[in-house]
């Protein structure tokens, strides 16, 4: 399983990191955890077919995480293949169709043949094409009176795990603890609403192989990375701090 991290920044664009967005690809099939802007451009950069995605898993609906997704839409749209299809897990209900509705408005020719989309519960496994199995772990980082909006994800595949936290509430009481359950290869975790204080005992007590830390505020660029870096090195694996275009295999 190979992990591109094609957008490391917080909820806004920095002068060195786009926004949120990550790619995913084990056994020839390209999957994006997030679509946060410019994702489309980004994929392309990295020399990728857009309408060779698998699926697109969204954890929750910022901007930041989904604003990219009509650009994919239109990419999908633009001479697709014959036998093309890509799957869409949405955190909530209405949030495909209004991405359809948004395209629409923006006049993108809609082939709904392309697409299909279900949306993800929490603990539930959302999505399984037989390559990568993923489970939607609930957070909450957007409050919901009923079930929940925002989602960790837990990917499997190849006998390899990862654990994409996507970003959570201030406090981290739903930092997703799954790594005191099991082994967890790599766990690419938002660092935007954690802190030492709140996170680093429950990170001790997790199982990872390794941990990247992205979603980064403007004061962990440059010389802030080393500071953050300090906050976290004393977890019993080894640590990164993310970089747009960084690769890691598990």
């Amino acid at each position: 399983m190979k992990i591109t991290l094609l957008g490391t920044a917080h909820g806004y664009q920095t002068y060195n990191r786009f926004v949120s967005s990550s790619m995913i690809e084990v056994n020839g099939k390209m999957y994006i955890v997030d679509a946060g802007p410019p994702v489309d451009g980004l994929l392309i950069r990295q020399g990728k077919d857009v309408k060779q995605l698998t699926a697109v898993f969204i954890t929750h609906m910022h901007e930041d995480h989904a604003g990219s997704l009509p650009g994919i839409i239109k990419c999908l749209n633009r001479h697709p293949y014959d036998d093309q299809h890509t799957h869409f897990v949405m955190p909530q209900e209405g949030a495909f169709e209004a991405l359809c509705a948004w395209s629409q408005a923006l006049h993108t020719t809609n082939r709904p043949h392309l697409v299909s989309h279900n949306v993800a519960k929490d603990g539930e496994v959302c999505y399984d094409d037989g390559t990568l199995k993923v489970t939607a772990i609930g957070n909450n980082h957007i409050p919901a009176e009923e079930g929940h909006h925002s989602f960790s994800y837990l990917l499997e595949a190849e006998g390899k795990s990862v654990l994409f936290t996507g970003d959570l509430s201030f406090g981290c009481a739903d930092f997703p603890m799954i790594g005191t359950e099991r082994h967890i290869d790599l766990c690419v975790c938002e660092s935007a609403h954690i802190t030492p204080e709140n996170t680093l005992d429950k990170l001790m007590r997790c199982d990872f192989g390794a941990l990247v830390l992205q979603h980064l505020h403007e004061k962990w660029h440059g010389e802030g990375e080393q500071v953050l870096y300090n906050s976290y090195c004393s977890v019993p694996y080894p640590l990164s701090i993310g970089h747009d275009g960084d690769v890691f295999e598990i």
